[in-house]
């Protein structure tokens, strides 16, 4: 019979989604085990779903996450055929401390030192010019907010936000010459990745975004 207090390397914790990295874990990036455009940054104030209290809140502070494959939310740095982390023995503190039959000592960790987009910039890079542009212009809970207002007005001011949010971008991306994957470090997720779980679709029309509310009984 196996032991129940044993990790069995099933990779459930892995499939979930790539950890948040504490600063403990700030040498794995400077030594290049873990790159920038390997991770995802939670803004504060966006909606993001806490273990400790099995819900979607906000989050209260900034997150730097491992980000997922291409299909899904599995861990970035997890083999599928080997069952196995492809940095296992360098691997983050919470990936450390997770005990999946004992979850309490990771749980008590959760929004504490966290690693934050500042901590791996060097502070005379340009580029924090643009985070601070972004984040005055589009900041972490008002998309939250205005998703779920019922209010039309509310969906209107969503609508341009989400368009100031794709035209930083854009600018940002031509002027540094920005991969997809370091605009989700700089700058997150893009807000209308954001609104599927509100009932919100994202249309083009016209080569102009458009969000429409999706019909319930759909």
């Amino acid at each position: 019979m196996s032991d129940p207090k044993q990790c069995k390397q099933c990779g459930t914790c892995c499939r979930k989604g790539g950890p948040a990295l504490s600063r403990g874990d700030l040498d794995l990036v400077r030594q290049g085990v873990i790159h920038h455009d390997q991770l995802a940054t939670v803004r504060r104030g966006e909606t993001g779903y806490n273990p400790a209290t099995g819900k979607l809140e906000p989050v209260p502070v900034e997150l730097l996450k491992i980000r997922g494959t291409a299909n899904g939310w599995t861990c970035l740095f997890f083999n599928e055929e080997a069952n196995s982390c492809s940095i296992y023995a360098h691997r983050p503190t919470t990936c450390r401390i997770l005990q999946c039959w004992q979850p309490e000592a990771l749980l008590a960790t959760i929004y504490r030192n966290t690693l934050r987009r500042t901590d791996l910039i060097n502070p005379n890079d340009p580029i924090l010019a643009e985070i601070a542009r972004h984040e005055q212009a589009c900041p972490g809970h008002l998309t939250g907010q205005l998703a779920a207002s019922g209010k039309p007005e509310d969906l209107l001011r969503l609508t341009e936000l989400v368009r100031t949010d794709l035209a930083i971008r854009k600018e940002a991306a031509h002027k540094f010459g920005l991969s997809l994957e370091m605009e989700f470090f700089l700058f997150g997720r893009p807000l209308f990745k954001q609104l599927a779980g509100y009932g919100i679709a994202c249309v083009e029309e016209n080569g102009e975004l458009r969000l429409q509310r999706r019909n319930k009984s759909s």
